[in-house]
């Protein structure tokens, strides 16, 4: 017996149902509402596009919602590598990004408790010995690579390595609560 294919309404049903749990997902790894509102609507976009390489059964909801996420995971991905020279870009141009609502963007960054997640994020960095954040910081926050990282701490490149991978493997562990996906957001 064949499945029934994925179609344009199953996908807006998927949408109904999960949409808001992707605007989440996207919120709390960019901290950035516009952004994830941006990236729910390419994902559904490629989801679309890519309807016939579904190969579950169009009416398993949990498959249909973690093959979508699987496409999220991979536009977030190529908009975070993108996103750094757009913004230079247009800075440059002098092109400012149409913008939100005030009250649109209270209410997603609420949906995604990045209040919460902002404090939890701080307690944990507290926790890091000051070697490995100050590690992390040059690497997430400066966004140096592992030469320059090594340079300014006076240590070998492989050791500037080992404490950027300690500090972000202790971050996510104490962040682990905050994990929204397919199978755990509401």
């Amino acid at each position: 017996m064949a499945h029934p294919r994925l179609d344009a309404d199953r996908l807006a049903a998927a949408y109904e149902r999960d949409g808001r749990r992707l605007l989440v997902f996207f919120t709390r790894r960019t901290y950035d509402a516009q952004l994830a509102i941006d990236l729910v609507a390419e994902t559904y976009a490629r989801a679309y596009e890519q309807r016939r390489r579904f190969a579950a059964d169009a009416a398993d909801s949990d498959a249909l919602a973690a093959w979508v996420f699987g496409i999220g995971r991979n536009v977030l991905f190529e908009a975070l590598r993108r996103g750094r020279a757009e913004r230079r870009a247009l800075r440059r141009l002098g092109v400012d990004s149409p913008a939100l609502e005030p009250e649109e963007q209270a209410r997603i960054e609420e949906l995604a408790a990045l209040g919460e997640l902002r404090v939890a994020v701080l307690g944990a960095l507290a926790e890091l010995g000051s070697e490995q954040r100050e590690a992390v910081r040059l690497r997430v926050v400066d966004e140096l690579g592992y030469g320059a990282i090594a340079g300014r701490l006076g240590i070998s490149e492989q050791a500037a390595r080992a404490r950027v991978s300690r500090g972000l493997r202790a971050l996510a562990t104490a962040l682990d609560g905050f994990e929204i996906g397919p199978e755990g957001a509401t």
